[in-house]
């Protein structure tokens, strides 16, 4: 007999991974799809009409999709479990398991499971998995730097690249059509040159440095805001150099996001000291001001007659000086910066098994179109929860709390809700 019941429960646990299975790809395939086009018209607006090989623009791809990842298994795990639930409540599968007296404890346990493992892999993603690739994505975009020195100009375009504005014409591998050059990096003079076309060359790939000679130029040379003291020039060629290396920054910089969580810790360890620092300046000057009220204070009071008007104005100076620094609030950027990375790797990763709670009360409802109505659910949930936690993200400098505390903020009230539905459903 409990050999039949061992079985019965083998077979009841296959089903359900089954069908959780199977929800999950069909889910997954539908989130990754949307992040993953969203990426792709970034690259088709940025690298693909740059003539950029196909087998490159594949490689960039690739190592973005970590970052793809970190958001398609959590919510792709919410809306497998609310669909798989939902189905099966829809058929009354589930009331048939409750009237056989199978504790729906049985169900849960392996969506629970699976969503647990689902955890771990998202955190080896954010942990492991994104800083390989961000690391090798940069390696590939300095390469296509190199191959390609006008990667970063975009076709009949303003682009700024440091002091010079860059009006362009046709951009097609090293060569610019006309265009026109602004320099103004001295504000008592400005320069413009316009050329028939220019080509762009590497200098020095380290600092990503490139020479812009330019065909046929007239230059422009204007002082100030006068209109009478300018100079006007022609020649046959000139040579610009231009620094690219603030324009790759925002492509190849390592965000605290795409560290490693020891990389982070080691980050958070010399923010706190520089906050520590500051904190012990700030108690160090307060306790000098007051020191310094208090003893025009004394002073005053053992005096007789009135204090000079000076020594009154720097009494309510102090004062003022005090409550202001007693009432501000001491925030290290970096530091809360680098809490709220770190928390937001483990939350994020931690959502996949939190958010798959919310569905569990699904099991005690008597549904209609059970797939759809959990899916339709879960893009609710995965919606409000991304919004919340963008919030929480925007909320980091605003209020002198440890981060951790607002990241961690959506993750408790998901789980918060889903403990009060499922005693209520169950009482139900």
């Amino acid at each position: 007999m409990e050999g039949r019941i061992v079985s019965t429960y083998t077979t009841l646990r296959t089903y359900i991974v089954r069908e959780f299975l199977l929800s999950l790809l069909v889910a997954f395939l539908f989130f990754f799809f949307i992040f993953f086009i969203n990426q792709i018209l970034l690259f088709a607006q940025r690298i693909l009409l740059k003539n950029v090989p196909v087998i490159a623009v594949l490689r960039l791809v690739i190592l973005s999709i970590p970052q793809i990842l970190l958001y398609t298994i959590p919510f792709s795990t919410l809306s497998a479990a609310s669909m798989a639930i939902g189905d099966l409540s829809a058929r009354n599968e589930l009331l048939a398991l409750r009237a056989c007296g199978i504790s729906l404890r049985r169900m849960f346990e392996p969506i629970a499971i699976i969503a647990l493992l689902l955890s771990t892999g998202t955190f080896l993603v954010a942990d492991v998995l994104l800083p390989y690739s961000h690391e090798q994505y940069k390696s590939l975009y300095s390469k296509l730097l190199q191959e390609l020195p006008t990667i970063e100009i975009e076709s009949y375009a303003v682009n700024r690249i440091g002091d010079i504005v860059l009006v362009t014409g046709e951009v097609e591998d090293g060569e610019i059509g006309s265009l026109l050059l602004f320099d103004t990096a001295h504000r008592s003079s400005n320069q413009v040159i316009s050329a028939s076309g220019g080509t762009v060359t590497l200098v020095d790939l380290n600092n990503f440095i490139y020479r812009l000679d330019l065909i046929d130029p007239v230059v422009l040379n204007t002082e100030g805001a006068s209109l009478e003291r300018f100079s006007l020039a022609q020649a046959d060629a000139v040579t610009y150099y231009l620094d690219f290396s603030n324009e790759v920054s925002r492509f190849t910089d390592v965000t605290p996001s795409q560290l490693s969580s020891r990389d982070l810790l080691a980050a958070i360890e010399i923010r706190r000291a520089d906050y520590e620092r500051d904190r012990e300046n700030r108690e160090r000057t307060l306790e000098e001001l007051k020191g310094e009220l208090t003893q025009l204070m004394v002073a005053r009071e053992e005096a007789s007659g009135d204090r000079p008007e000076r020594e009154t104005r720097r009494i309510i100076e102090l004062e003022a000086e005090i409550d202001r620094l007693e009432s501000r609030k001491i925030i290290n950027f970096y530091l809360q910066y680098y809490r709220a990375e770190l928390h937001k790797k483990i939350a994020l990763s931690a959502s996949c098994f939190i958010l798959v709670l919310i569905t569990f009360p699904l099991s005690y409802m008597k549904l209609k179109h059970g797939r759809l109505f959990g899916f339709a659910l879960s893009l609710i949930v995965a919606s409000g929860y991304w919004f919340l936690l963008f919030f929480a993200q925007t909320q980091i400098l605003d209020y002198a709390i440890h981060p951790g505390f607002l990241i961690w903020g959506p993750n408790m009230l998901i789980a918060l809700i889903s403990i009060l539905f499922i005693l209520r459903t169950r009482r139900v």
